[in-house]
């Protein structure tokens, strides 16, 4: 029967922050939109970016500097960020009425709260009329040809559309819905899949005194591997200690590496808490703070430095009584102070999975994907945008500025006013 279709010019599967913006784009222009996610209610996930800040995007001197956070992928996003980059994302959320703020290069709202930018998304779609379908899974797509035909819900539903936007994520955090989905379709009509793996992924280590650091994070620490004894990669930046090992931007950024050297052999990663002095010059400088410090304890005197609750470890990783005063410390207890800030070490277990991974590395394949319009290659009326796409990037907001830029490509061009 012909009443039991829904129809649209566009059907966005996935209400993440993609799906989102290739809506509100398509629906800018004309287009009859609907946006179908199966979750109860659109951009869990969005909520959690940033430790529920939302790091919007991040400001480079440039694209090419930008499309380099992605790796060897990256030139693909070269064209789409020439259309819609990090300044249109900027320029985007203030038009409409968000508050923004800059932190180094990190651009956040105003209020440091993701609901801010998720219900400025959600009225957009509203004011411009999205049908929005949650709780709504979709069951299968119907091909004809070289063309989606139409595509059926689990509640026995059925949309039509001119043209279809896949864009329900990856299989990171699956609580949030994101279960690999987009993938098995993909497949389904004709795509290949590269290799699914969690990226941006905290570490497990096997010490389990950083259980008692939870929620601890340390600024332009050097991250050191060490892979049987020899240095394989050194980068400094911001980590944070866990009940399972370590987190934070730099260990998710080197968390590939990590994942790859420890199926190697054995792994060890090296703490410095001061990268940008060697050991003489630490010591000259840890002297000239003492002598200012002489009746203060070790502790209270570290607790100046470091978070209060990191000074007993390092005074027990250095041999050092906690009752120890700075002007009864001998020259070798300090040497060994100045040992511990230089090196602490923890051995690797390795990484954890795909539901603790803040994004997925592979995806669908880039060859099958023309980059300036995120248009299927194989299927004549499928579109991709977000993570569904084999690319990811570096920590702080390059992965949402992904997703706001391919789901901006693919609502414009899934949708033509002259059609």
């Amino acid at each position: 029967m012909k009443d039991e279709f829904k129809n649209y010019d566009i059907a966005v599967i996935g209400g993440g922050p993609a799906g989102m913006m290739a809506a509100i784009t398509a629906s800018s222009l004309g287009a009859k939109t609907v946006l179908i996610e199966k979750q109860g209610k659109l951009g869990t996930k969005l909520l959690l970016t940033g430790g529920g800040r939302c790091n919007l995007t991040s400001i480079e001197k440039n694209n090419r500097d930008f499309c380099s956070k992605f790796g060897k992928n990256g030139d693909f996003l070269f064209s789409p960020f020439s259309i819609f980059n990090f300044e249109k994302t900027i320029e985007f959320f203030e038009k409409n009425g968000l508050r923004l703020k800059k932190e180094g290069n990190r651009i956040y709202p105003e209020s440091e709260n993701a609901k801010d930018v998720l219900n400025l998304l959600i009225l957009l779609l509203k004011k411009n009329n999205v049908s929005i379908l949650t709780s709504s899974e979709v069951k299968d797509f119907k091909k004809k040809e070289k063309e989606i035909d139409y595509i059926s819900l689990v509640d026995g539903k059925k949309i039509r559309a001119k043209n279809y936007i896949i864009s329900s994520g990856g299989k990171s955090y699956a609580v949030t819905g994101s279960t690999g989905d987009g993938f098995i379709w993909a497949k389904k009509l004709g795509h290949t899949v590269t290799e699914l793996k969690p990226s941006l992924t905290p570490v497990e280590t096997k010490e389990k005194w950083s259980k008692s650091l939870q929620g601890i994070s340390l600024k332009s620490i050097s991250v050191c591997l060490l892979l049987n004894g020899k240095k394989e990669k050194e980068e400094k930046g911001e980590i944070l200690f866990t009940h399972f090992g370590l987190s934070g931007p730099l260990i998710l950024d080197m968390s590939r590496e990590i994942g790859e050297l420890n199926k190697k052999g054995k792994l060890k990663i090296i703490l410095d808490f001061f990268p940008d002095k060697n050991l003489s010059d630490l010591d000259s400088y840890i002297q000239k703070l003492f002598e200012k410090n002489r009746n203060k304890l070790v502790s209270n005197f570290l607790s100046t430095i470091f978070p209060e609750k990191l000074s007993p470890f390092i005074l027990n990783f250095s041999s050092i009584p906690m009752s120890r005063k700075i002007n009864n410390l001998t020259k070798e207890e300090r040497l060994r102070l100045i040992r511990t800030l230089k090196k602490i070490e923890l051995n690797v277990v390795g990484l954890l999975g795909f539901d603790r991974a803040m994004v997925t590395s592979g995806g669908i394949s880039l060859k099958e994907i023309e980059s300036k319009t995120m248009k299927s290659k194989i299927i004549d009326n499928l579109y991709f945008a977000g993570e569904v796409i084999d690319i990811d990037g570096s920590c702080g907001g390059y992965n949402l500025q992904l997703c706001w830029t391919t789901g901006y490509i693919a609502g414009l061009n899934s949708f033509k006013k002259d059609e």
